[in-house]
């Protein structure tokens, strides 16, 4: 939908620059209102989930570490308190692996972020507004300057 969109606008604005000589500083606010749309076409909804997954995080937390320190308290009673006789069966004993797994899951779940887009979304969602714009920005500055400018930017 943005690409489209950022398609039409973008050859209305190309029309209006090389055949009306309007400056491109013209369409600023209209950039920035386009802009301000889209996003909240794209990521508004995602909002909605925010409280649902912020609350489910905290309770995943709070029943996670909770389950985590009885087992690691479990764990470290027969492994460190308990071991002397027991050091053969550490290596085949099933709660390192378990507290191992338990370690894992509880990481995924402190990693889970109640907003559920990302970086590469913002970055997808940038390059379908900004690829067909290029035109309009090729009308006023030439290749070599844009290019450029892209690459000083980058460094």
């Amino acid at each position: 939908m943005s690409f489209a969109a950022a398609t039409v606008i973008g050859a209305t604005w190309r029309r209006e620059l090389v055949v009306h000589g309007v400056k491109l500083m013209a369409f600023k606010l209209d950039a920035i209102v386009f802009l301000v749309i889209v996003a909240l076409v794209a990521f508004g909804p995602l909002g909605f989930f925010v409280p649902r997954l912020a609350a489910l995080r905290r309770q995943g937390i709070l029943e996670y570490g909770t389950l985590g320190k009885i087992h690691s308290t479990d764990f470290h009673e027969k492994w460190i308190h308990q071991r002397k006789g027991h050091e053969g069966e550490f290596l085949t004993a099933p709660e390192s692996s378990c507290l191992s797994d338990y370690g894992q899951s509880y990481e995924k779940l402190t990693a889970l972020k109640p907003f559920p887009a990302d970086r590469d979304a913002l970055i997808a969602l940038a390059a379908s507004v900004a690829v067909p714009m290029l035109p309009v920005i090729l009308a006023v500055f030439p290749l070599v300057v844009v290019l450029k400018s892209l690459l000083a930017a980058l460094r």
